[in-house]
C-alpha cells in the first residue's frame, strides 16, 4: 500500500519520506507549516482551517499565509474540494495530492517523471526569482510564471536571462520581465544563444562611429571663409 492509499485508509502519520523529499514539494518552511494545518483538518473533525486563524498560531500575517495556500494549490500539494456533510455543502483544502506527489517522488518507476520534473523545474524558477526580486511572488505571479513556462512554452532558460536582465536594468518587477519575454518572442528569439548574438549586434553598433550632419546654417558660415 502506498502513502496515498494509507492516507485515504486513514492510517498514516507524517511519513519520513515527507521530510527527505520536502525540497522536492516545499518551496519553504512557511508553505509546510502552513500544509499541516490543513493535514490536521483532513484528519480530524475539525470544521474549517481559517487563514487568519493559522496566521495568528504561527505568526505570520494573514495575507502572507493566503500566499502560501496560493503557492501550495499552484504546486499541486492541496486541492480544493467540495464535499457533503449531514445535508451541508463545505469547502475543504484536500492533501491527498501531496502524497499521490510523494508516491511519485519515492518510486519513480510507477510513475510519470515527466510530472515530478516540471513541478521541480517551476519551484526552482520561484525560488530564483524571489532571491532576485528580494520578495516572495504572489500567487498570480507564480501563476503567470507557470503559463509562461507550461503553455507558452517559453524555455526556462530564456525566463531566467530575462531576470536577469530586469535586475541588471533595475526594473525589478514581474511586468517588465514579461515585456522583455515578449519582445524577443517578436524578435523570434527562442534560445539564450540568440540573445547573446542580438546583445553582441548592438553592441558592435554602438561601437560604430556616429556619422556627423552639418545643417545649412553651419555650411553657410564655411562658405563665407571660401576665396
Amino acid at each position: 500500500m502506498n502513502y496515498s492509499q494509507l492516507f485515504k485508509s486513514g492510517h498514516l502519520v507524517i511519513p519520513s519520506a515527507l521530510l527527505f523529499h520536502f525540497k522536492e514539494l516545499f518551496s519553504s518552511a512557511d508553505d509546510f507549516l502552513v500544509w499541516q494545518f490543513f493535514l490536521f483538518q483532513n484528519t480530524s473533525k475539525l470544521d474549517d482551517v481559517m487563514p487568519s486563524q493559522i496566521a495568528e498560531s504561527i505568526g505570520k500575517s494573514k495575507l502572507q499565509v493566503e500566499q502560501s495556500i496560493d503557492r501550495l494549490q499552484i504546486a499541486g500539494l492541496l486541492e480544493l474540494k467540495t464535499i457533503e456533510l449531514a445535508g451541508e455543502v463545505d469547502m475543504i483544502f484536500d492533501v491527498t495530492p501531496t502524497f499521490e506527489k510523494l508516491d511519485q517522488l519515492a518510486n519513480p518507476e510507477a510513475s510519470p517523471q515527466s510530472v515530478v520534473s516540471k513541478d521541480t523545474t517551476l519551484k526552482s524558477l520561484v525560488g530564483d526569482f524571489e532571491r532576485e526580486l528580494g520578495r516572495m511572488l504572489s500567487g498570480f505571479e507564480i501563476e503567470d510564471l507557470q503559463k509562461t513556462i507550461q503553455e507558452d512554452h517559453t524555455p526556462v532558460e530564456l525566463v531566467r536571462e530575462a531576470l536577469r536582465e530586469a535586475v541588471f536594468n533595475n526594473k525589478t518587477n514581474w511586468k517588465y520581465i514579461q515585456a522583455i519575454l515578449r519582445n524577443w518572442r517578436r524578435e523570434g528569439i527562442t534560445s539564450l544563444a540568440q540573445v547573446e548574438a542580438k546583445r553582441e549586434e548592438r553592441d558592435a553598433m554602438n561601437r560604430l562611429p556616429q556619422q556627423v550632419t552639418a545643417s545649412d546654417e553651419f555650411l553657410g558660415a564655411m562658405n563665407l571663409w571660401k576665396d
